[in-house]
């Protein structure tokens, strides 16, 4: 066989790599309507049904709660398991499982595994997150006076570079009235002759 020929063995493991049956554009898209727009919007309308019933929007946050960990999840699940066959399908067929209402997946998958799971570790969570807050505030604050530094430095520089108030600008040599007549001279190699 020569180099850069592929057998039809080669294409179709290739085929079978690329996507499955859905594709990689077609699942995100199909992803991106099923799991959060359209959910996005029958949350909307319970937001507005149920203005005056904050508990009847308890099935909204808890979707939105697993959604967020299963896109924290796919990213990394992505990287080892895409190569299993009807995978793109499978993300599909589970974002509608989170919302629909006959199956109201979001709501068992809570029950059963995320809220057992961070009732568990709530507080190690919240010290963890309290101490990333607080280290990220000191390299903030730290990198932010470095930076006022500077540019109060640069600032003075530039104050110390305007000419005093008793001090007169000597005419240019060039005879240029401006700063762009001097620059157009200094390229064009001396004074303008009328």
């Amino acid at each position: 066989r020569e180099r850069g020929q592929f057998s039809s063995r080669d294409v179709r493991w290739k085929a079978h790599l690329s996507g499955a049956m859905l594709g990689d554009y077609l699942t995100a898209l199909l992803i991106a309507v099923l799991g959060y727009v359209y959910p996005a919007y029958l949350c909307f309308k319970a937001l507005e049904k149920h203005k005056r019933k904050p508990e009847a929007l308890r099935g909204w946050c808890i979707y939105w709660t697993v959604m967020a960990l299963y896109t924290t999840g796919v990213q990394v699940t992505d990287r080892f398991v895409f190569w299993l066959p009807m995978y793109a399908e499978a993300k599909v067929a589970f974002v509608v499982y989170l919302w629909h209402p006959r199956t109201q997946g979001a709501l068992y998958v809570y029950d059963a595994f995320v809220s057992p799971f961070l009732t568990k570790h709530e507080q190690a969570i919240d010290r963890h997150i309290d101490e990333t807050n607080t280290s990220i505030g000191d390299v903030v604050v730290k990198r932010a006076q470095g930076v006022v530094d500077f540019a109060r430095e640069k600032f003075a520089a530039a104050l110390n570079q305007l000419p005093q108030n008793g001090d007169r600008q000597q005419p240019n040599p060039r005879g240029a009235r401006n700063a762009t007549e001097a620059a157009a001279m200094h390229f064009a190699g001396g004074p303008k002759r009328s």
